[in-house]
């Protein structure tokens, strides 16, 4: 009897440390205690403007609607968790999920891509794939997934996903 008991003490113990991971590759969720806590999810619309007369500045950028997520965070350090669709160990996950900050606008929050100045005398662009793009450590968490773990996030908003993936997934920091 003892050692029934024994051993569904320890089976209880384990339950507790069970890790929650997203059933789902490619989104991500905030690690809160032991609860996940899904992030705002968007699709960019890529934009282009010009404007000038015999100067011209351009620029295009992907928008995202609303001037604020709905999902807010304190400022701080924060552990974000994404299953992958690769084996966590077959590629380095700085290549394929990044987090940029985002540049807060009336209606929108913009990432600006390219920009360029065209005049008489000659054109030039500048395309920026890093534009934004913020430090992250990455750790194995579960069996499938990864944690993102952020350093100290100013106030402002925020995206993360794939470098050039159609989907984001937005949260502000207060």
């Amino acid at each position: 009897m003892r050692l029934l008991t024994v051993m569904i003490l320890a089976i209880a113990g384990l339950a507790q440390t069970v890790t929650p991971e997203p059933d789902i590759a490619d989104i991500f969720y905030r690690l809160d205690g032991d609860k996940l806590v899904p992030l705002e999810r968007q699709a960019a619309a890529i934009q282009g403007k010009a404007h000038g007369f015999i100067v011209m500045n351009m620029k295009t950028a992907s928008e995202f609607p609303g001037a604020k997520s709905p999902i807010r965070f304190k400022s701080g350090h924060l552990e974000l968790i994404v299953r992958s669709a690769l084996p966590v160990s077959a590629v380095d996950p700085n290549t394929i999920y990044v987090l940029r900050k985002l540049n807060p606008k009336k209606k929108t929050r913009e990432l600006l891509m390219t920009s360029g100045r065209v005049s008489p005398l000659g054109a030039s662009t500048t395309t920026t794939p890093a534009e934004g793009v913020l430090s992250v450590e990455f750790s194995r968490y579960g069996s499938s997934s990864l944690k993102m773990t952020t350093g100290e996030l100013a106030p402002g908003e925020y995206a993360v996903g794939r470098p050039y993936g159609p989907a984001v997934f937005c949260f502000g920091v207060d």
